[in-house]
């Protein structure tokens, strides 16, 4: 059974963890002996034909994101450190498909991580560099053009918190259905959202649409289409606060939420326009580095900051 509807109580977890099996992690691991990791991980090319097992695993993992529970995480493999698993997680986002930009730099790899404890999302950071709690959201709301995964691995997790949220899309859009059918249908027009991080440009689309198999879809992460409606001289209605409210209100009912804290190597895929995610705030210790720092000075002692590495991948 497909489960498409899971709340927290009917999650089948059993789907949700899965072991590359022992050929795919070979795979890997001569191609990691084989390559020099000490750069941007996203400047790496591959010889599909020499992942003959990693892209069975692959197609596996994918029919349970597109047509299953719509997530899995990969579990961490042996002896791999925060190199490998970044590798990994690379390796694996081009086997699904076509990686994104994520920011004016052309990173198709980003590194989630604390860069400034003092500086906040409010003051127009983006979320993926600060330690705070956000809100629930999907990622797709940088860019108007469809994408259906979304990859999270952790190369290292906090000193304290940072416990991840997943929440259900096609859960959340029947309550609202049952309980809240005019807030729904307002969400299905357009709002303003702005292209953070990638540009100064906005574009106006839907928090919910539908896929050609009639799954709800939704592209939400509030803050940012606030600003954007702000700098678009376009007030939210009273109406269109109501209905956001409504539909955080939704997404912040425990009985949605499922609460995991990512391991070490463990990379989170998800069918990014139907399950939104969240993180609790989370605190890093005194004297740690960034994984850049690391791959400069792999001879350092020092421990690294809670970082978690994040690719956008369209299926092609």
């Amino acid at each position: 059974m497909p489960n498409s509807d899971w709340t927290r109580q009917s999650l089948d977890l059993s789907r949700v963890f899965y072991q590359l099996s022992d050929t795919s992690v070979f795979e890997l691991k001569r191609f990691i002996a084989d390559h020099n990791l000490s750069g941007h991980v996203d400047q790496l090319a591959i010889d599909r034909s020499h992942f003959h097992s990693l892209m069975l695993d692959v197609e596996k993992l994918r029919t349970e994101v597109d047509d299953g529970q719509k997530f899995v995480v990969v579990k961490a493999i042996e002896g791999f450190g925060p190199v490998q698993t970044e590798a990994v997680h690379w390796i694996l986002s081009l086997l699904l498909g076509e990686t994104i930009v994520q920011n004016e730099e052309g990173r198709h790899l980003i590194h989630i991580y604390d860069r400034d404890p003092k500086r906040r999302i409010k003051d127009g950071a983006r979320y993926h560099q600060t330690h705070e709690s956000g809100q629930i959201h999907t990622d797709n709301v940088n860019i108007p053009e469809n994408y259906q995964y979304l990859l999270v691995g952790c190369a290292n997790p906090a000193k304290i918190g940072g416990e991840n949220i997943i929440v259900n899309g096609r859960a959340i859009y029947d309550y609202l259905n049952t309980h809240a059918r005019e807030e729904l249908e307002i969400l299905k027009n357009n709002f303003v959202f702005e292209y953070r991080g990638i540009s100064r440009e906005l574009y106006e689309a839907p928090i919910i649409t539908f896929s050609e198999r009639g799954e709800p879809l939704f592209r939400h992460l509030r803050t940012y289409m606030e600003s954007a409606q702000m700098r678009a001289d376009k007030p939210l209605t009273e109406d269109q606060v109501r209905a956001l409210d409504t539909l955080d209100a939704a997404l912040s009912m425990s009985e949605f939420q499922l609460l995991y804290r990512l391991k070490s190597g463990e990379i989170l895929v998800a069918n990014d326009s139907q399950v939104l995610h969240d993180r609790r705030c989370f605190v890093d210790g005194k004297d740690m580095i960034t994984l850049d720092e690391l791959k400069k000075h792999p001879e350092s002692k020092k421990p690294l900051k809670r970082t978690l590495l994040r690719t956008w991948v369209r299926k092609i």
